[in-house]
């Protein structure tokens, strides 16, 4: 009994001299401070960059990465799915022959000259968010560009003009919107 009672006395000061040593302040936080605080530097690069996935900056979530542009604007908008290359070409691959598009380059150049330029009489409606639905009711397209100006979607919708009044109503009605599901239908 009195070998046990003596082990357990020498773990618990064992335990005693390895807890004080956190207490003390770590090798790694005193290498840090004597480089000038690289992991607070490290931290807010961190926060910067999660701050731009999240769409932080002109309607891109993925601020860092080298997109082509295209008259001074981005290709497409990207996203959390995707880049805006393969945001334009999922979107080419679905919508792309409606349009009469040839392959990615021609379709990227339809999108951008819709949503940049739009022909009369194309109604438009600005999100929250500052991105910019617009609907040729004439040709029946549908298109989104970010608040930058990158084509976000641009489609022929199946509901046509249905859509578009559902798009409107969900935007005057925000609450209603979460519950109605997610309002794609190209």
């Amino acid at each position: 009994m009195a070998r046990i009672g003596a082990s357990i006395l020498l773990s618990a000061a064992a335990a005693l001299v390895l807890l004080s040593a956190c207490e003390r302040s770590s090798a790694v936080a005193s290498k840090g401070s004597d480089r000038g605080s690289s992991y607070d530097d490290r931290g807010a690069g961190s926060d910067r960059r999660a701050s731009n996935d999240r769409g932080g900056g002109g309607g891109s979530y993925r601020q860092d990465e080298n997109v082509r542009l295209v008259d001074g604007k981005p290709i497409w908008s990207s996203s959390r799915k995707g880049s805006a290359e393969e945001n334009a070409q999922r979107s080419f691959d679905r919508n792309g022959q409606a349009f009469g598009a040839h392959d990615l380059d021609d379709y990227i150049r339809k999108a951008q000259a819709f949503v940049s330029s739009p022909p009369s009489g194309v109604e438009k409606l600005t999100r929250r968010n500052g991105d910019v639905l617009l609907y040729d009711a004439k040709e029946n397209v549908f298109a989104v560009a970010s608040r930058a100006g990158a084509p976000k979607a641009m489609f022929k919708p199946d509901k046509r003009a249905a859509y578009w009044q559902e798009q409107k109503d969900r935007e005057a009605h925000p609450q209603n919107a979460r519950a109605s599901g997610s309002g794609t239908d190209g």
